[in-house]
């Protein structure tokens, strides 16, 4: 097989694999409460970085940094979120795996000395360094909030099929479910300095 017959098969099976993603995002928003919908999230997510990255032989450590590295996989979400791309399903699922894939490549063939500040750096990257991937991606499985927006706008006008309203992807679920979380965390009290003596000695030199 030459290269372009390789090319060729290899787009076909991209093809194949965007359509299978498509169907699965459309498919997941309905009939699913969303509190299941994270604890699936939680449960493929953790099991994913289990599978995927090399981790301490020592359990309780390796779980500890899972659920650090987990934290920076929502951060990135947030990202996604916060550029208007409200990925679901399966199709937020493939840039899991994307982000992850060069780190465990890394990992793997002893190039990652300090993980944890390696993995960290490699996530937050991610959503800027492949914008126009993610920013294609997510129009084409009607996942861009502007594009909604529009559609929306010229559906109230009578300009192009009414919106029918969908449940929150799980890029807004994981996003909601962060900023209640943090809101939900009470405030540290300040530290009361002691109170001012005048009358005290003072040390030498102040």
């Amino acid at each position: 097989m030459n290269a372009i017959e390789q090319y060729l098969e290899a787009r076909e099976d991209r093809a194949a694999a965007d359509a299978e993603a498509d169907d699965n995002w459309m498919r997941e928003r309905h009939g699913i409460d969303p509190v299941e919908r994270l604890q699936r999230w939680d449960t493929w997510l953790r099991k994913t970085l289990a599978e995927t990255l090399v981790w301490p032989s020592d359990k309780a450590a390796a779980s500890r940094l899972q659920c650090q590295c987990a934290h920076e996989m929502t951060a990135m979400v947030r990202q996604l979120r916060g550029r208007g791309w409200l990925l679901d399903g399966d199709a937020l699922a493939q840039h899991i795996r994307l982000c992850l894939k060069p780190i465990a490549e890394q990992q793997r063939a002893g190039k990652v000395a300090d993980f944890y500040p390696y993995f960290r750096a490699s996530i937050r990257r991610y959503v800027g360094a492949n914008a126009e991937e993610i920013q294609l991606h997510a129009r084409r499985t009607g996942a861009d909030e502007g594009a909604q927006s529009m559609s929306a706008l010229m559906g109230a006008f009578g300009l192009g099929p009414a919106a029918t309203r969908k449940g929150e992807s799980l890029t807004e679920l994981i996003t909601r479910r962060a900023a209640e979380t943090v809101a939900a965390k009470p405030l540290r009290r300040p530290i009361k300095k002691p109170a001012c003596n005048p009358d005290a000695p003072r040390l030498p030199g102040l």
